[in-house]
């Protein structure tokens, strides 16, 4: 969505128009069960109210993930938490986020759990926030939404702010509203820190736009860059549509720029003969392999009737 330049990235009206925006581009049967997730951005009371009027609907499922920001408040609630009550963070696959201990066995498949470090963890906020010796900080938000902390061990050259700095650890919160009687494992902190890290997918589809135009605009007329939006948003799904149906391995995760080397700029001629179309390419072009086999799944696709 193009906004004046004066827009602000806490502007809640246009978080709202975005979200219905979002939803009525999803086909009316899938639109009962939904996750929604949101940076940091998106805290703001008027659109945590809206996500929980959604959820609150008969017949319809809605559980949202949005990110929170790191005030007193909670940077009280965090000096709090015990230490057991720190869960392990896990990955996308469900492993536990580990890394070899510096003064660790020279064994590289060692199984000593000492030699191993975990470099996340997850606990909830909740109850300290709602329940703790100041009362209930959370008065003003809806009483389905639970808090949540994340923290990690800082990458080399990551910047650390002075409440970081204290105990080395990163931290970085959000809120939900599913249920605490969740069951099994879904209801599980490291799980639902999993699920709300998938927000992160959305950065990854941020720096792909600002490849495919995105990044510059060309006029100080706002049609003009409307129109330049339209188009650059045209490229990105078309990239992302032809990386998740055509493309495996790396140029599955290819960015724009290798895309555009590798596949989008290769030689080649459409050949018609016989009533069937031919792809041929050079077979010393180093992805020749890659792209007959993506043009064969595309031809596969079938013709809306």
């Amino acid at each position: 969505m193009l906004r004046p330049g004066s827009a602000g990235s806490n502007t809640a009206a246009d978080h709202l128009r975005l979200l219905d925006d979002a939803i009525t581009a999803l086909p009316p049967a899938l639109r009962r069960k939904l996750m929604i997730t949101c940076d940091g951005a998106g805290a703001s009371h008027a659109l945590v109210k809206e996500l929980d009027r959604l959820a609150s609907r008969h017949g319809y499922q809605v559980t949202y993930s949005v990110g929170w920001e790191l005030g007193a408040r909670e940077k009280a609630a965090i000096g709090k938490v015990p230490e057991p009550a720190w869960e392990a963070a896990i990955d996308g696959k469900g492993q536990v986020r580990e890394r070899r201990a510096d003064d660790a066995c020279g064994n590289q498949r060692c199984a000593h759990r000492e030699c191993w470090i975990q470099e996340a963890h997850v606990a909830e906020l909740t109850g300290l926030l709602r329940e703790g010796p100041d009362g209930d900080q959370l008065k003003g938000w809806p009483k389905t939404m639970r808090v949540f902390a994340r923290r990690e061990r800082p990458h080399p050259g990551a910047q650390l702010s002075l409440f970081e700095a204290a105990d080395g650890w990163r931290y970085c919160l959000w809120v939900t509203n599913l249920p605490a009687a969740t069951r099994g494992w879904r209801g599980q902190c490291a799980y639902i820190d999993a699920a709300h890290r998938v927000h992160a997918r959305v950065e990854d589809v941020i720096r792909t736009g600002k490849n495919t135009g995105l990044g510059h605009f060309p006029s100080h007329d706002y049609g003009l860059n409307k129109a330049w939006l339209d188009a650059a948003m045209i490229a990105c799904i078309l990239l992302s549509w032809l990386k998740f149906l055509a493309l495996d391995g790396d140029l599955a995760r290819a960015e724009p720029k290798t895309l555009r080397y590798r596949v989008l700029h290769a030689g080649a001629r459409l050949v018609r003969g016989g009533r069937r179309r031919t792809l041929k390419i050079a077979a010393t072009w180093p992805w020749a392999e890659e792209l007959v086999t993506a043009w064969q799944r595309v031809q596969a696709i079938p013709h809306p009737t």
